[in-house]
């Protein structure tokens, strides 16, 4: 694990905390609707979970997230800043064949089957990939300053500091994320 790092990848507030917590070590994406070059890339093997609250949706949850969401938007928060308590290390990339394929394994997301779908219709020609993610959580949270150009629907942020990982601890025992990922093959 790099001892700092200055990218971020946005994703779900409600899938962030899911990862913090160990709950979920898949991501399934496709990428945003503007994403550098138009497709979606695995730009870095590591980087910070930057949690975003534009596009979070209930009816794309599984049950037992919905009240998780609905406690995340009540909360007030500054939107001037924006809290970086976790960071991320890719140890899979897959592309999905199919919705049965990743059915198989949503047990390891916080999204439901109506996801899934939605994401395997959204430009049906490009693929999709499922990334699982080794999680990290960081000793003391960052109150980063909102800047103008971490805006917008893309996927990767490239923070205007450095941040450092030293004193994260993984959010999964080894043994048990091992054991996870072995059920994903």
């Amino acid at each position: 694990m790099l001892e700092q790092h200055n990218r971020a990848f946005k994703e779900w507030a409600v899938a962030c905390e899911a990862m913090r917590k160990g709950e979920q070590i898949l991501l399934i994406r496709k990428g945003g609707i503007r994403e550098e070059g138009g497709v979606f890339e695995m730009q870095d093997k590591e980087f910070f979970l930057m949690p975003t609250y534009e596009h979070q949706n209930a009816r794309l949850l599984k049950p037992q997230y919905l009240t998780r969401l609905e406690e995340r938007q009540a909360k007030p928060r500054d939107p001037n800043l924006i809290k970086i308590d976790t960071y991320a290390v890719v140890t899979t990339i897959q592309q999905a064949r199919n919705e049965e394929q990743v059915r198989a394994i949503a047990h390891e997301c916080i999204w439901n089957d109506t996801y899934i779908q939605e994401r395997f219709d959204y430009n049906p020609y490009d693929p999709l990939y499922l990334v699982v993610l080794r999680i990290y959580q960081l000793p003391t949270p960052y109150q980063v300053p909102i800047r103008p150009e971490y805006g917008g629907c893309k996927s990767w942020v490239t923070l205007e500091q450095p941040l450092s990982t030293l004193g994260a601890s993984p959010a999964i025992p080894d043994e048990a994320f091992e054991a996870r990922c072995r059920g994903i093959g």
